[in-house]
């Protein structure tokens, strides 16, 4: 096998591809975070664009989109809350169930953020050639199954 044959070999094997992968979206996501300014962890930006995706969740929903505890949705959802970016409110038909949604100020935040976030990759991407481009836009299909909760 010639040295190019093996390079294109171990380029294509999955634990290869796993680690480049895993490194790479460990720095984009890094640096799109450093994009959305204020002082949210990671875990209630991702609370707060659930909530904004998928609309009043109960805390268990929300728990299991986020793949989290029970305890730490509620301490997440508690200090979102103390920030006025959720509001709670007790289900009607059962006052024991609690639903999040978020507030004027919380749809505010979350907008804006996606906003810059997506302005700064914007521009990386106009930074690349076309062919760069198709190639990204083509392995999405892919990254998003991935991403998918089977």
């Amino acid at each position: 096998m010639t040295a190019k044959a093996r390079a294109t070999s171990s380029e294509h094997d999955p634990t290869v591809v796993a680690e480049r992968l895993r490194l790479v979206t460990t720095r984009l996501a890094r640096l799109l975070r450093q994009q959305a300014g204020g002082d949210l962890t990671p875990t209630m930006m991702s609370t707060l664009s659930a909530v904004h995706r998928e609309g009043p969740l109960t805390l268990g929903e929300l728990a299991g989109h986020e793949q989290v505890a029970p305890p730490t949705i509620t301490k997440t959802v508690g200090r979102l809350d103390q920030l006025g970016l959720v509001e709670r409110s007790v289900d009607p038909d059962d006052r024991r169930i609690c639903r999040v949604e978020l507030s004027q100020e919380g749809r505010r935040f979350v907008e804006r953020t996606r906003n810059r976030r997506r302005a700064w990759l914007s521009t990386r991407l106009a930074g690349l050639d076309a062919d760069e481009v198709a190639t990204l836009a083509a392995a999405l299909p892919v990254l998003e199954r991935l991403t998918t909760a089977p």
